[in-house]
This record gives structure tokens, sequence and C-alpha cells, in this order.
């Protein structure tokens, strides 16, 4: 299974948005059909849908909340660019609470994806430094352990995403792509996680015939599962480049990790 950076929590961050009332909206189906789109993982036209709201209706309380959610597509779509454009306009709007937290540090995201180490991190550092109880549901301390990893490993960091990386829960919902980065020094490419060792080999067989070094990782735990993986690459680019070439050969769920 691939993991699309940020997806699997951000159908909870949504759901966990204050809900926006439509009485006198202006376009209320854009509101509608975005937050529809974002729950079917059509990150683009959601993107699209609440922008258009947001035009119709520049003044809206809710406009902050709004642009979040819009970020938070555009982190889906794998778009770090506008992601940031609208989470700065939402952090102009926002004084504190929950939401500012969650804008700001989807923020840092952003900046992790474009290869801004050091501003990455800062903004999980001032993540970190808030009371869980102001940051609320929509940044857990196990998404904040395991970004603030990724960040260090894309840095060339691999001591120190280390370190973090033993801050996430063990039986928290990071626990598999926990399990998957521990111990790397290096990045690789991921084809498969299995957990069926047999399924796994198989895998591994199919891919040898492309990369030699292609192998089976075992991964323990509550869920124990067998990773199928190819090379190491010291440059994020380079593995994502053989990520690219991978899924062009029919690898369809190849990805970096980490």
């Amino acid at each position: 299974m691939r993991w699309i950076p940020v997806v699997l929590v951000l159908v909870l961050a949504l759901a966990g948005c204050t809900p926006v009332p439509p009485s006198g909206d202006s376009n209320p189906q854009y509101l509608q059909t975005a937050d529809d789109g974002f729950l079917r993982g059509e990150f683009s036209q959601a993107a699209g849908h609440y922008e258009a709201f947001l035009a119709s209706n520049p003044s809206h309380p809710k406009r902050a909340e709004i642009l979040v959610k819009a970020g938070k597509c555009q982190l889906g779509a794998e778009r770090p660019d506008p992601a940031i454009r609208l989470f700065d306009e939402a952090l102009a709007l926002l004084q504190g609470g929950a939401v500012r937290w969650d804008a700001a540090f989807r923020r840092g995201v952003a900046l992790r994806m474009k290869g801004e180490t050091a501003r990455a991190l800062e903004a999980f550092r001032s993540a970190a430094s808030a009371p869980a109880a102001e940051r609320g549901s929509a940044v857990t301390d196990d998404e904040l352990h395991y970004e603030t990893a990724v960040a260090h490993f894309r840095g060339g960091d691999w001591k120190q995403g280390q370190a973090a990386l033993t801050l996430v829960r063990d039986g928290g919902a990071y626990r598999e792509r926990k399990a998957a980065c521990q111990g790397l020094v290096a990045f690789t490419v991921q084809v498969g996680s299995y957990a069926q060792e047999s399924h796994a080999r198989a895998q591994e067989s199919k891919l040898k015939f492309h990369v030699p070094s292609a192998a089976v990782r075992p991964v323990a735990g509550a869920d124990p599962r067998f990773l199928v993986s190819a090379g190491s690459f010291a440059r994020y680019d380079d593995a994502r480049r053989e990520a690219d070439r991978l899924r062009s050969l029919g690898f369809t769920d190849a990805f970096v990790i980490p």
C-alpha cells in the first residue's frame, strides 16, 4: 500500500473541522461538493470547489477553516506551493486555537515536501511547543514526531531522524510507517507490503527482473508485515526517480521510504 503524503490522517482532520453553516451562503453546493470530493480522495477537484466557494463568499465567518481544508486538499494532491499560499492566508486570520496549529503544522508538511527541511523543522518545533490540548486532535503527537523524523531523514540527518522516530508509539496509527523506517540509513523504494511472506516473495521475484537488489524485509509487531523494497539511495531525488521508473514498469504502489 502506497502512503500518499498526509492522506491517511486528512480524512480524520477534515471530520474534526467545525461545521460550516449553509444558511445564507452563495453557491453552497460548492462547499458540499468539496467536502464530498475530499472524502473520496479527489483532492484537486475538492480544492477547486473550496476556493470557488470562498470566491463567492469572501467575508464568510468560517473563511479560515475553509482555507485550511483547501490547503489540506492541495497537500493530498501533492501540490505544496498552493497549499502554503492557502495556509498563509488562513494563519493571517487566526489568532490561536486548534485550527491555527493545524494550519501551521500542515504548512510545515508542505515545506518538508518542497525540500525546505530547516523551515519544516522550525514549524514542527513550534507545534511541539504548544500544549496538546491547544493543538487539539487535528495534530497528534505521533504524527508530529513522524513528520519530524521524515524531515530529518530528507535533510540527511539519519541519527536525528531515528531519534525522533522512537517517540512514535508502537501501537498507534503510525506504527506501520514507523516500523518501515526503523534502522534505515538510506532511502529505499517500497513496492509492496504483505501480511503473508509467500506473497511478498512472489512480488520480490517479479521485481528482481528489474532490480537485482530487490529484497523482502520482515517487520515485527502486533500486525507483522513483509515489505518488498528495491535499492539503497543516498539522495532522496535518486530514490524518487527509481520509484517513478518502477511505477512505469507496472509496480504501481512504488514509493520512497522514508
